[in-house]
């Protein structure tokens, strides 16, 4: 893919996008966590040319009010979307540290598969790991929910 493509859509991304780690209890206790990235845009040519271009799902968001535009979301999970974010990274202005933090997510994700193929089942993620996976998922709600600046300044003034 061209420079100016990807600086496009980092672009995109840095203003409508979203970037986040999200959990989900699962059927034996554990707790799943995942990068997920995404846009939610009213052009459906541009959603369906990220997903053609990066790969990932789109769907069409139901329409709560009859005036309003018909939205697409267009979203990427995991490994995948690391690889995105990895790709887009040198030209995000404002979602830079969130792309620098769910990189380093998704490279601690490992196989949970238990070594023993006789026994059926995922491996329970370590107390450590856990710990680890929700510090991550709150830094990044925090990037999210106040904007990065007033992170920023505030880990400043903390030091």
């Amino acid at each position: 893919m061209k420079k100016t493509d990807l600086a496009y859509v980092a672009g995109i991304i840095d203003g409508e996008g979203w970037i986040s780690i999200k959990n989900r209890q699962i059927k034996n206790g554990n707790r799943n966590y995942a990068l997920k990235v995404g846009l939610g845009n009213t052009n459906e040519w541009l959603v369906n040319w990220l997903k053609f271009s990066f790969g990932g799902s789109v769907c069409v968001k139901k329409k709560w009010l009859v005036n309003q535009k018909q939205q697409w979301v267009w979203d990427l999970s995991t490994k995948q979307a690391s690889e995105f974010l990895k790709m887009i990274l040198p030209y995000l202005k404002i979602k830079k540290p969130q792309a620098e933090l769910a990189i380093k997510f998704q490279s601690r994700r490992k196989y949970r598969g238990n070594p023993n193929w006789k026994i059926k089942g995922k491996r329970r993620m370590t107390d450590a790991e856990v710990a680890l996976d929700e510090a991550d998922k709150i830094l990044m709600g925090s990037y999210n929910k106040r904007g990065i600046d007033n992170v920023i300044q505030k880990e400043t003034r903390s030091n």
